[in-house]
Formats: C-alpha cells, sequence, structure tokens
C-alpha cells in the first residue's frame, strides 16, 4: 500500500509542475484563464437553473431513447425483407430456370420449323 500512494503522489506532483511549466507560456496562460471562466460560467447557471438543466438532460435522454427505438424497428423491417429475399431467391431461380427451359424448348421448335420450310 505504501508503495500504491508514493506512486499517485508522485503523479499528482508531476502532473502539477507540469501544470506549472505549461503555464509559462502565454498563449496557454490566456486559453486555461478563458476556458476555465467558460466552465465556471457554465457551472455558475447549472446552480442557479438545475430544473432547467434536468429537463434539458431528460429531453435529449428521451431523444436518444427515440432514436434508438426507430433504429431497432428499422432493423427488424430490414432483418424480414433479407429473410423475404432468402425465401423468395430459389424461387426466382426457379422460375427464371424454368422459363429458360421453355423458351429453349420454343426455339427448338421453331427452329424445326424453319428447317421444314426450307
Amino acid at each position: 500500500m505504501g508503495n500504491r500512494n508514493k506512486l499517485v503522489d508522485g503523479m499528482l506532483i508531476g502532473a502539477l509542475i507540469g501544470g506549472a511549466i505549461s503555464l509559462l507560456d502565454k498563449n496557454t496562460r490566456t486559453t486555461v484563464i478563458h476556458n476555465g471562466k467558460c466552465v465556471g460560467g457554465k457551472l455558475k447557471y447549472a446552480i442557479q437553473h438545475p430544473q432547467e438543466i434536468a429537463d434539458s438532460v431528460r429531453n435529449q435522454v428521451e431523444s436518444v431513447r427515440t432514436t434508438v427505438e426507430d433504429v431497432s424497428k428499422d432493423i427488424d423491417y430490414l432483418r424480414s425483407k433479407v429473410n423475404e429475399l432468402k425465401e423468395t431467391t430459389p424461387q426466382m431461380l426457379e422460375i427464371v430456370s424454368e422459363t429458360k427451359e421453355v423458351i429453349a424448348k420454343h426455339l427448338e421448335s421453331a427452329e424445326r420449323k424453319n428447317k421444314n420450310l426450307s
């Protein structure tokens, strides 16, 4: 346990030192300050309007739920169509094969008639 605490302590100290060094750059400092103000403003708004935030989250969750249901229905529909195709394709192949045989017989018959007429 002692080693683990030293590791975590070392990581935290390293992160703090790294963060402090990165703040020596003026652009980084400006960005951190700007982002901090934005986050602070959003946090303040959330604290002052908790019901609005809860309603917004609820609406987004409902929207996601509706979308998932719609996608699920679409997938079920597509699955049923694929199954129909699986059942229909062999029947269609059989019909095409039979049609091909009938046409071939008619062509042979027509060719024989043409030879007999010649």
